[in-house]
């Protein structure tokens, strides 16, 4: 699969871990319960306050007589700025304060066979826990981290250090140039990691303002929910030709670009909003995605198969002059089979990068 692909895999990961868990093992053997769901249509008071807060970087200069423009978010700031991009932004509180993301984070740690998240620290400085506040990852060939880290040690990935611009800093590694990502720091709150050195340095001409300004990939009044982002067409399309070709084709003509808001509080709601260059495609598009939702549910409940119906009793397309949202909740049993095994792995007691009772070999 390619790396655009897991990109909008990667989304509804998040959503399945924080569901399951939040539901927790008395309501995972009830699956006929109706999931409370809340979807994200806009801000709350405290995600306006926290985007405000992260407001710190001063407005690019320009002719005195223009007018004055607001500070920026540094971390959508280094974002690239092509349309044709998907970006998609987790929020590191929301995976490390709730039970939802400590499964998470199990799994995490499973894949990567470790115990902890100790050994990162002690070998580069970094308390994935409590430094890292959000990552945002792209379908390009960049990825962001921002948080606090005043003792980061980078040069223990790589063995050469430059400097590149006023803040910013490139490791790399001169054996494997061009065969693996380069990581980059700039200033004591951000870390990048591209597929090589022009993306990072990309990254910090744009926060550096040594380009052209350009609106972000995600405007700053976007950013909430505990995920959030655009999706390209290209990227959502891709994932739905094996599936539904026709529904891909007609994508890819109609949208321009999806914008992506999940909230994994309670259980995982998601809302995407589609917009699209022609009036009229996009609403033909929402008209075909509503119809084929309503199918599905027909058959869903003529086969018996109640957890889809239940899945689809929650979806919904709804049009608005010229563009529609989609919501979609994922139920507990749909969670339950895709985090299976982190889950028989944590009920049979077994540390994070150990197998449960039940599972087969790492």
């Amino acid at each position: 699969m390619r790396h655009r692909a897991w990109l909008l895999a990667a989304v509804l990961l998040l959503g399945l871990a924080a569901w399951l868990m939040s539901r927790g093992d008395v309501e995972a053997t009830s699956p006929k319960k109706k999931a409370r769901v809340e979807f994200p249509r806009g801000p709350r008071e405290p995600e306006l306050e926290r985007s405000l807060r992260r407001r710190t970087l001063r407005p690019p200069a320009l002719d005195p007589s223009a007018e004055p423009r607001p500070s920026r978010d540094p971390l959508l700031t280094a974002l690239p700025t092509d349309r044709a991009t998907s970006a998609v932004v987790f929020e590191a509180s929301a995976i490390k304060e709730s039970p939802a993301g400590k499964l998470w984070l199990d799994c995490m740690l499973a894949k990567l066979e470790m115990d902890s998240f100790d050994e990162l620290e002690d070998e580069f400085g970094i308390d994935v826990l409590e430094d890292i506040d959000r990552i945002a990852a792209t379908s390009g060939p960049l990825v962001v981290v921002s948080g606090q880290f005043p003792s980061a040690r980078l040069d223990s990935l790589r063995g050469r250090r430059r400097a590149y611009g006023a803040r910013g800093a490139l490791f790399e590694d001169d054996e494997e140039e061009g065969l693996s990502p380069v990581f980059g720091r700039w200033g004591d709150g951000l870390l990048l990691v591209g597929r090589d050195a022009e993306a990072v340095e990309a990254a910090i001409d744009r926060l550096e303002d040594k380009v052209a300004p350009a609106p972000p990939l995600i405007p700053e009044w976007a950013s909430y929910g505990d995920a959030y982002g655009v999706l390209s067409a290209d990227d959502v399309a891709e994932l739905l030709e094996g599936s539904e070709p026709d529904i891909a084709e007609r994508l890819r003509g109609a949208v321009g670009q999806v914008e992506l808001h999940v909230d994994a509080s309670e259980d995982v709601a998601i809302v995407a909003d589609v917009t699209g260059p022609v009036a009229a495609d996009v609403d033909d598009l929402g008209k075909t995605l509503g119809t084929a939702l309503s199918l599905a549910r027909l058959k869903a409940q003529s086969d018996g198969e109640e957890q889809l119906v239940e899945l689809l009793d929650l979806a919904r397309v709804s049009p608005r002059n010229g563009r529609f949202s989609m919501d979609l909740a994922l139920p507990l049993p749909m969670i339950q089979k895709a985090m299976g095994r982190c889950v028989e792995r944590r009920r049979d007691g077994g540390a994070p990068g150990e197998e449960g009772t039940g599972g087969g070999a790492r």
